[in-house]
Parts: C-alpha cells; sequence; structure tokens
C-alpha cells in the first residue's frame, strides 16, 4: 500500500478527494488530512507519505510552498496540485518545483483515477530501480557528468516519467544533490532543464504540420494539451499553433 497526504483548507474537499480514491484504487491508503501548509507539514514529517495531494490557493501559504519543502527533505514524495482554472499560475509554479500532475476542480473521478494509475506506476518503477544494482552511485562522477547522463536520460525518455523522484532513484542521488548540481553547472531548476528541453523538441515538431498538437504535447511529455499551450505561450509568446503558422510562413 501507498500512504497518502491529503491537504485542503476545506473539509469538504478533503472528503471528496477522500471517496473518490478510496473507490478508484486498493493500492492507495489515507494516512492524514492536513487543512493548512503548516499541519500538511507537521502530518508529512510523521506520516511519511509517498504521495501529497494539496490544493494550491489555500489562507496563509499556498499548496506551492508546501510542494518546495517537500521536495527538499531527504526522502521526496510524489505531489500532485489540486487547483480552479483561475489558479493556472499556481499550477505552473508547483511544476517548476516538482509537482508530478495537476487536477482541476471539481475534481472527475475518472482522470483522478487515471493520475492514480501514473502514480502507481511510478512508484512500482521506484521501488525496481532501487533494488537494481546499475544504479549510478554518488560521488562517483562529476556534477557535470551527472548532468549530462541526467540529459541523456530525458532525452531518450521524454514522453516518460521524468518527475525528480524518478530521477533521483533512477541514478541513486537525492533530491538536495540534484538540486545543487543543475543550480551550479545550469544555473536553473531541474524542472526548469526539463521544461526547456520539451520545448526545445516541441519546436522542433511544430516546424511542420505532421503532428497535432495534442501528440505534440503527448511526445514531449506535458500534462495534456491545456497546459503544453500555456507553457509554450508563456515561454514564446505565442500559443503553439501561432508559432507553428510563422514557422510554416518563414519556409515558403
Amino acid at each position: 500500500m501507498y500512504r497518502v497526504l491529503l491537504v485542503d483548507d476545506e473539509p469538504a474537499a478533503i472528503s471528496m478527494e477522500r471517496r473518490i480514491i478510496e473507490r478508484r484504487s486498493e493500492v492507495f491508503q489515507i494516512v492524514a488530512e492536513a487543512y493548512s501548509v503548516e499541519e500538511a507539514m507537521e502530518a508529512y514529517r510523521a506520516k511519511r507519505p509517498d504521495v501529497v495531494v494539496t490544493d494550491m490557493k489555500m489562507p496563509g501559504e499556498s499548496g506551492v510552498e508546501l510542494i518546495k519543502y517537500v521536495m527538499q527533505q531527504e526522502r521526496q514524495a510524489i505531489c500532485v496540485a489540486v487547483s480552479g482554472y483561475s489558479d493556472f499560475d499556481y499550477v505552473h509554479d508547483a511544476f517548476t518545483y516538482g509537482a508530478f500532475d495537476y487536477l482541476l476542480k471539481p475534481l472527475e473521478p475518472k482522470k483522478v483515477g487515471e493520475v492514480l494509475r501514473q502514480i502507481q506506476k511510478a512508484l512500482d518503477e521506484t521501488e525496481q530501480q532501487k533494488s537494481e544494482a546499475s544504479l549510478l552511485p554518488k560521488g562517483k562522477i562529476s556534477d557535470q557528468k551527472m548532468v549530462e547522463e541526467i540529459e541523456k536520460f530525458i532525452r531518450g525518455n521524454l514522453s516518460g516519467n521524468n518527475s525528480i523522484l524518478t530521477v533521483c532513484n533512477r541514478f541513486g542521488i537525492s533530491q538536495p544533490y540534484l538540486s545543487r548540481i543543475f543550480k551550479n553547472c545550469c544555473k536553473c531548476t531541474y524542472n526548469e532543464f526539463l521544461t526547456n528541453i520539451r520545448l526545445e523538441e516541441a519546436k522542433k515538431m511544430l516546424e511542420t504540420d505532421e503532428y497535432l498538437i495534442g501528440q505534440i504535447a503527448e511526445f514531449t511529455g506535458f500534462n495534456g494539451q491545456f497546459y503544453f499551450s500555456r507553457v509554450f505561450k508563456n515561454a514564446t509568446g505565442m500559443t503553439p499553433k501561432e508559432y507553428r503558422s510563422r514557422m510554416l510562413e518563414e519556409k515558403e
């Protein structure tokens, strides 16, 4: 069983999440509920959950602060952001600091089930990776070489799971070490580095009309076409469709 912490300032929202999770999966157990970031941090230390499902917009500290806290710990959990359409900036920040996925309010049980399956797969893979003797030991190679190895892994696994948790376990390193080497070698966070690679590949695919926008989002590892389009526009000032039109016009 994988352990889950639910965080929301609205008790009714937590009750809804609990019912959906318990009905949709038998491998996840709700071990704690928290109604603020401070309570959530205490529960995280006490219960050591594998998954944290947190609302983004709460009084006081936001869910982003909680995700940052979890990702700074030696033992990380998979974090899922929960938000409304109007809170997209929170979701963007959540991904920047290591969120695995996001759920929109009101929650759709089918979508929750899909995310739970993805999380279970990631956690199962993590357990398998921990037992593999081929993990690269920390300290055996330089920081720059480690970054290069991680980049190689990302590019070969672009549509797969490249979460902080997965990468740390794949290479046998801690999240603080991962953060440090990317800050020192690349002057950015790991998730910013990952997003840049995804955008780089997306731009290449947009230079032709061979792929649909949704296919490009899937191939480059973005969590849905909506999120891909928003991130792409934030980075380039254009939607993927506008970027494609401009590239095709320039070729002509």
